[in-house]
């Protein structure tokens, strides 16, 4: 038995919208009993803090009520976060306190470390292989450590017929800006349409996030750029922002989201990539003729449709959330017995 506790946190920021989403797939498609957290208000570092207070003040009283089988959150690795969105069902007496998580960095590890255990988390579930195997190797008493890839609803995604996509290239979100320095200005001299995120020297949208001037201010505008795009560029963090990623080279949702929409993904594999595919679901950069290789891709589509394809069938059968819910089920139910 699981009990997910959901988030109510005003969707200021894509990231999360998308746990957002990932929870309403859970609530309707996994068979969990659902719990709502509180509402988070504005501002936002004041209710972390508001809730996390009173949980820990009630500790005491919490502790006395029990909730049989797993009580479950998703997302968010910090801890005023994770105690105030789940509050008070974390803080009560549980067979199983479950977390699954991403953006578990390298430099982050001791952190959420220090999470696990304050928190007292029993089983932990995490996005990416190299920071499973990190945590892994740990003494963090009886919280047990497996790996959980991130997924989608690939359902909620759409593509167009390669004619009728009018945007060449697009780069969402956090970028990486050695390679867009060598392909914008050969893009605009070939008529290409390259669509990107506005980026300055004091403002990063990996650093500092981003609330106004969305390339996409809404999901709907989102998903109806990425169908519209022919080629979509996807860079692993530990490349586009290494002081933030360390060595951690995961598969994040951009990708899946590039392979749901039927794009052509340029750029670069994650490390694990060779652990979820049998082949290379990216086109690796050429550096040596950048905007060559995107005017020949854009030229040539028929040569780059099986890989398409072959994404989009890959994200559909191994990557959907469907297979998260399976995989969380199955380690609850053996950590339980």
């Amino acid at each position: 038995m699981v009990t997910l506790i959901r988030s109510q946190i005003p969707k200021s920021s894509p990231d999360i919208s998308h746990l957002i989403a990932f929870e309403d797939y859970c609530q309707h498609n996994s068979g969990w009993t659902i719990k709502q957290g509180p509402v988070l208000f504005n501002p936002r570092s004041f209710s972390l803090r508001f809730f996390s207070g009173i949980q820990a003040l009630l500790k005491p009283i919490l502790r006395r009520v029990k909730i049989k089988g797993a009580v479950l959150s998703l997302g968010l690795p910090y801890y005023h976060y994770l105690t105030a969105k789940t509050f008070p069902y974390f803080g009560a007496d549980c067979d199983l306190r479950v977390l699954w998580t991403y953006d578990v960095w390298a430099p982050d590890f001791d952190r959420v470390e220090q999470l696990v255990n304050k928190s007292k988390i029993d089983l932990l579930l995490l996005s990416s292989y190299q920071a499973t195997a990190h945590f892994q190797k740990l003494n963090l008493g009886n919280c047990k450590v497996h790996w959980v890839p991130e997924t989608i609803d690939v359902n909620a995604y759409q593509h167009k017929e390669w004619s009728e996509r009018s945007i060449h290239v697009l780069s969402f979100g956090r970028s990486w800006q050695q390679y867009h320095e060598v392909i914008v200005d050969g893009c605009h001299e070939h008529h290409i349409n390259y669509q990107y995120q506005e980026r300055s020297a004091t403002h990063d949208v990996a650093v500092h996030g981003l609330k106004k001037k969305l390339q996409f201010p809404t999901t709907a505008d989102f998903t109806a750029g990425l169908a519209d795009s022919k080629i979509c560029i996807c860079f692993p963090r530990c490349v586009t922002h290494p002081a933030l990623a360390g060595e951690v080279s995961t598969l994040t949702i951009r990708y899946l989201q590039a392979m749901a929409s039927k794009c052509v993904i340029i750029g670069s594999a994650p490390k694990e990539i060779t652990r979820l595919f049998d082949y290379n679901p990216v086109i690796e950069v050429d550096w040596e003729k950048p905007v060559e290789q995107i005017r020949h891709i854009l030229d040539y589509p028929e040569e780059y449709s099986t890989i398409v394809e072959k994404n989009y069938q890959m994200v559909h059968q191994h990557f959907h959330h469907q297979q998260a819910i399976n995989q969380i089920n199955e380690m609850v139910k053996a950590n339980l017995t």
